[in-house]
């Protein structure tokens, strides 16, 4: 067959295929690019919203990781003792409630009164650390740092302000906590439905590796949280026993503050050392340096003993990158962001290497 100029159509097109040999190739590169851009743009697209739903999304997380405890405790008694997982839930739940309800019945009133204690011992110890700068006649330079005039006993005033002004915004978060509470009851009931339906989003294939997935964090969140607690537990009751041993009469208060803030891997304890060392200098100098002594030797025994041993069921979190996320998500998110970044580094490595590393590169973790 010839066209109308007298050149063979089946010629033609032979000579067009020897022309781009690589046709199919491209077709597939350009394929490929295509999917890479989509992918990129749905990221940025989910990293938005995040941002923008950032609060309801880890008010939910929050919801998650204490309804993966509570499940693990109802797991560990149901194992133990002869009742349902769901008896057993119950009366983790009841438990709690009344420890706690036991807890601020017998120590509100005290506990609040050594909160204030506290604060008012802090402004103290800013007035001596003045004084002791005076003597040292660089006030001028503490001086020319207060460029708005004010002194360090004002900034310290100021902070205690903000700390009790803190306290009394918490009543403001009722609306949250109750959303909290309800979602973690109804997470912690029936945990296979969510976990069923977070399942089946995904394709058929590959359903056995998020179901492989969801399990491994799972594991991880249920030792990491039940580590933090025992973390909190012993530098709670170490300080407090510590401080009490002193003779420091605001023990309780600085032991329940320890105990709380060390729910924030590495950056709360260090902010715990602030009041704890700071009443101890208003004591007297040698008993700060007796408190200060006694919370670095309580801090290392737990980052090296209680700390590797909870790691080990868990996941281990490199100093570096956890405090990195921590001020990112405390820079993003506020203060709700620092307490739940280790827990989410925890979700995000645990997923790395179960759908990145093992299942995409072929290679095995430890």
């Amino acid at each position: 067959m010839r066209s109308a100029r007298g050149t063979p159509l089946i010629g033609r097109r032979c000579a067009v295929a020897d022309e781009d040999p690589n046709g199919g190739e491209n077709d597939m590169m350009g394929e490929e690019r295509r999917i890479r851009t989509d992918t990129i743009l749905l990221t940025a697209g989910l990293l938005l919203i995040a941002y923008l739903i950032g609060e309801v999304l880890l008010l939910v997380f929050a919801a998650v990781l204490i309804a993966v405890g509570l499940d693990g405790l109802a797991r560990t008694a149901a194992a133990r003792l002869p009742v349902s997982r769901g008896w057993a839930l119950v009366g983790a739940v009841l438990g709690i409630i009344a420890v706690f309800a036991a807890s601020v019945g017998m120590t509100a009133t005290g506990l609040f009164r050594q909160f204030r204690e506290v604060g008012e011992r802090v402004v103290d110890f800013a007035k001596q650390a003045q004084d002791w700068l005076s003597e040292l006649g660089v006030m001028s330079l503490v001086e020319e740092m207060n460029s708005d005039g004010s002194s360090i006993v004002g900034a310290a005033g100021n902070m205690a302000g903000h700390l009790m002004t803190f306290g009394m915004t918490a009543v403001g978060a009722l609306t949250s906590i109750i959303i909290l509470i309800v979602l973690t009851l109804f997470l912690a009931a029936d945990p296979a439905l969510y976990r069923g339906g977070a399942v089946r989003l995904v394709p058929p294939a590959r359903r056995a590796v998020v179901e492989e997935t969801l399990s491994a964090i799972a594991h991880a969140l249920r030792w990491w949280f039940f580590g933090q607690l025992a973390s909190m537990a012993l530098l709670g009751i170490t300080v407090g026993l510590g401080l009490f041993l002193l003779g420091i009469d605001l023990w309780f208060a600085l032991a329940v503050l320890t105990a709380l803030l060390t729910f924030i891997p590495f950056i709360g304890p260090l902010i715990a050392t602030v009041p704890i060392v700071a009443v101890g200098f208003v004591e007297g100098t040698q008993t700060g340096l007796i408190v200060l002594a006694g919370y670095i030797i309580i801090q290392n025994i737990e980052g090296n003993v209680l700390v590797p041993m909870i790691q080990q069921k868990a996941v281990n979190l490199a100093p570096a990158l956890l405090i990195s996320v921590q001020v990112l998500l405390s820079l993003v998110f506020g203060v709700a962001g620092l307490i739940l970044a280790a827990p989410l580094t925890i979700v995000a490595m645990v997923a790395v290497q179960k759908l990145w590393v093992e299942h995409t590169l072929g290679e095995t973790t430890a």
